[in-house]
């Protein structure tokens, strides 16, 4: 888990400094030198959709998600336990729904064209299957952590 954890810390990272770079140099071409980067928008959009998608598997990690917690914080015991457990699973079944209707979506627009950059926009699109891909490992992570801990 530690590769991966680094893995994905790194990427947003080397998204983030990429995102600062490219919207810097592009407004120092347009303010200083009277001319736009005409793929610098486009790269920025791109790049923010990643860091979004990415950035959502890191805040699963570390239960940053906004949640109800109510429940949780007035049932005691085994009905405790319980609503842990379907609230867990519910959000692994969201994820694999979100990870196959978005996958579908990539694959049927991989034909479709960005204007300034020339790329497929199942590039854009990709960011939403790969974040869910890690998203469903920290969830089944936190799933078989709980399980463990029900046990004893």
């Amino acid at each position: 888990m530690k590769v991966i954890d680094k893995t994905l810390d790194y990427l947003l990272f080397v998204i983030l400094a990429a995102m600062a770079f490219t919207m810097a140099a592009n407004v120092f071409c347009r303010f200083f030198l009277q001319f736009s980067l005409y793929w610098g928008d486009e790269l920025t959009q791109v790049l923010m959709v990643w860091l979004t998608f990415l950035g959502a598997a890191v805040a699963m990690r570390e239960h940053a998600h906004y949640r109800f917690d109510y429940l949780s914080r007035i049932l005691h015991g085994g009905v405790k336990k319980g609503y842990m457990l379907v609230t867990k699973i519910i959000v692994l079944v969201a994820i694999v729904l979100l990870l196959y209707w978005s996958t579908l979506t990539t694959v049927g627009i991989r034909n479709w064209i960005m204007p300034a950059m020339e790329y497929s926009r199942a590039w854009v699109y990709g960011a939403c299957p790969v974040g869910c891909v890690f998203m469903l490992i920290y969830g089944v992570r936190d799933l078989v952590l709980f399980l463990g801990k029900v046990e004893e």
